[in-house]
């Protein structure tokens, strides 16, 4: 059996698969560069860590995602993701593709933190105050009927200190 010589650099870098592979990732590493803009610019920043971009053909983009949740969330958003990569793509897309794949990112728990810290806004409502609480319990007793209201007042009474 012969045995074939060993190449050159020089050689391998001027074969077409491997200049088609450095345009793909190329072309990759602007795909993700471009999925951080449209992140930042919906507010979704959270959750690129949990997401990429596969590929973009017959003008359908195709994301890869850590969990389902993360599916539905991308899906809600889909007009913004689309508008904004038809805007800065070369490829007319019309269509988003949305896999899920848990293993590949980080994990799901972390993904559904993600999605829902971009959902929920965390505000601790304040407690009202017991005089104001005594308050109105007082002023709904003058409006209802005999039953009720002794009952409110005597509530608004334990209450009152």
């Amino acid at each position: 059996m012969a045995r074939k010589r060993p190449r050159d650099i020089q050689q391998l870098f001027g074969r077409q698969r491997l200049a088609r592979f450095t345009d793909f990732t190329e072309q990759y590493q602007l795909w993700q560069q471009q999925l951080q803009h449209c992140f930042d610019a919906l507010q979704l920043s959270p959750m690129l860590a949990h997401c990429k971009v596969v590929s973009i053909r017959a003008h359908t983009l195709v994301l890869e995602v850590s969990s389902a949740a993360l599916a539905s969330r991308l899906k809600l958003q889909q007009h913004g993701i689309i508008t904004y990569f038809q805007s800065g793509s070369t490829l007319p897309i019309t269509e988003l593709e949305v896999r899920v794949r848990p293993g590949t990112h980080a994990s799901a728990q972390t993904a559904l933190q993600a999605v829902q810290k971009t959902d929920i806004i965390e505000t601790k409502p304040e407690a009202p105050k017991e005089n104001e609480a005594v308050r109105k319990l007082r002023e709904q007793a003058e409006l209802c009927e005999e039953p009720l209201r002794s009952q409110l007042l005597a509530l608004a009474d334990k209450y009152e200190l």
